[in-house]
């Protein structure tokens, strides 16, 4: 007959180690908030730069639509830029949405004298009107939006910190 081993059998000192002190509780706790405190700003930061990495491509590829349209329909196409209401997109009125953190620069684009929205007018032959953008993120990243004026190639570039 096999023999069984009942609970009375165990010894006050196999009893008390069944489970964890407090004080190895509060040491797991510790750890893991300190863990957790040093991963957690990295994984936002990151997620950050990968929105703003979205917003950068979705720009530049609004644009690259802007002169398409031109060729393709043979007519006048404007990229337009709304700072009042921070909007950009093809169409009138603008939709895209500019986030809070970006800051977009140039001098020589085009106006709309009704809307006040700053343009980049794409013409049926490729070329266009308006010249360079930069694009700022949270005031410390840079990038150059170079467009060149006949051929309507867009560049991206990083701006270097100054």
């Amino acid at each position: 007959m096999p023999m069984a081993l009942s609970l009375p059998y165990l010894t006050r000192m196999d009893r008390s180690r069944a489970g964890f002190t407090m004080v190895e509780l509060v040491v797991v706790l510790v750890i893991i908030s300190m863990v957790v405190a040093v991963v957690l700003p990295r994984i936002g930061a990151g997620w950050r730069r990968m929105e703003d990495r979205e917003f950068l491509q979705d720009f530049v590829q609004t644009l690259k639509r802007g002169r398409l349209i031109a060729m393709n329909s043979g007519r006048l196409t404007a990229f337009r830029i709304r700072p009042s209401e921070r909007l950009y997109d093809i169409g009138m009125p603008p939709t895209r949405r500019i986030p809070d953190h970006v800051d977009i620069y140039s001098d020589h684009l085009e106006r709309d004298p009704e809307t006040q929205d700053h343009l980049v007018v794409f013409y049926p032959d490729g070329s266009l009107s308006g010249g360079d953008i930069e694009v700022t993120f949270d005031k410390e990243r840079s990038f150059l939006i170079t467009i060149h004026p006949l051929v309507g190639n867009i560049r991206v570039s990083k701006v270097e910190s100054r």
